[in-house]
């Protein structure tokens, strides 16, 4: 169970298939969520607004509205929750549809409750961050930031980058859904495997703004990996479970470089770039 003095996270299923609806209602009723169904894709929106949702699962193939036709609506409704879409298809394109669409992640038919679990902390720890950029006054001017092995990325954290990307006036879908995504994906490995937890072990981000571009650098002074390698192999495999920052940062990033000394990431997305690709998607 999620062991929080916090009130349980809220979920809202959307799913048409009533077996598949109350597994997965129980698993996260399970592990301590306060969980709302709905399996007719023409009451989503009703479900949404009653629901009040941090994260919302949403099915791809359902009669009347898919999964894709209905990101948007729901997002109109509750701009802070997390609404992820669900699949049985490991189709590549399909699923870098989804997220160019504006989902915040894809979760892959056969899943784990580990899978379940990782979605519901990564969906408080963004929905948190979002509330907290949109408080009054939360602005800073800050663009480099060096962690301790042993602090944990917040949603403060987060929040930092979503105010000075929103401030320098970048893209709303890069600013407040792709940047903080990437980031918390990329912290959370940084200190998960770069550090392991070590307070002597340091890591990372620095966020440069230009007119033309956005880049997010984040490092750790672990022993690195081989990132263009790992991508390669993902494109090949088939996609289970929830996907991996890589995977993220593959569908959703212009541009990646990786660097060895020190062992660093950076996600670039270009002005010129983000217009197409809004062009391509509406």
């Amino acid at each position: 169970m999620l062991i929080s003095p916090l009130p349980p996270p809220r979920v809202l299923i959307i799913d048409d298939d009533p077996d598949i609806s109350s597994v997965l209602v129980a698993a996260l009723e399970a592990v301590g969520c306060t969980v709302t169904s709905e399996t007719n894709s023409a009451k989503a929106e009703a479900a949404c607004v009653a629901a009040h949702p941090e994260l919302v699962l949403v099915d791809m193939m359902m009669p009347g509205r898919s999964g894709i036709e209905l990101l948007a609506p729901l997002h109109e409704i509750a701009p802070d929750a997390i609404i992820c879409i669900m699949t049985g298809m490991g189709d590549p394109a399909l699923l870098q549809r989804s997220l160019r669409s504006g989902a915040w992640n894809v979760l892959c038919k056969p899943y784990s409750l580990s899978d379940l679990a990782e979605l519901i902390d990564m969906s408080l720890r963004l929905s948190a961050s979002l509330r907290e950029e949109a408080g009054a006054g939360y602005v800073t001017k800050e663009s480099e930031w060096e962690f301790s092995g042993d602090h944990r990325p917040s949603s403060a954290d987060l929040a930092r980058l979503i105010a000075i990307a929103a401030e320098t006036g970048n893209d709303p879908d890069v600013s407040y859904r792709k940047l903080p995504l990437l980031a918390q994906e990329l912290l959370d490995n940084a200190f998960e495997h770069g550090t392991h937890g070590d307070a002597g072990i340091h890591y990372g981000s620095k966020l440069k703004t230009a007119p033309e571009s956005l880049e997010l650098t984040v490092w750790d002074d672990g022993p690195g990996f081989d990132g263009k390698t790992k991508i390669r192999q993902m494109q090949h495999s088939t996609p289970c479970g929830k996907m991996s920052g890589l995977q993220l940062v593959s569908a959703l990033a212009d541009e990646i470089r990786f660097n060895k000394q020190p062992n660093s990431i950076t996600v670039i997305w270009h002005s010129k770039l983000l217009a197409k690709h809004e062009g391509e998607n509406s």
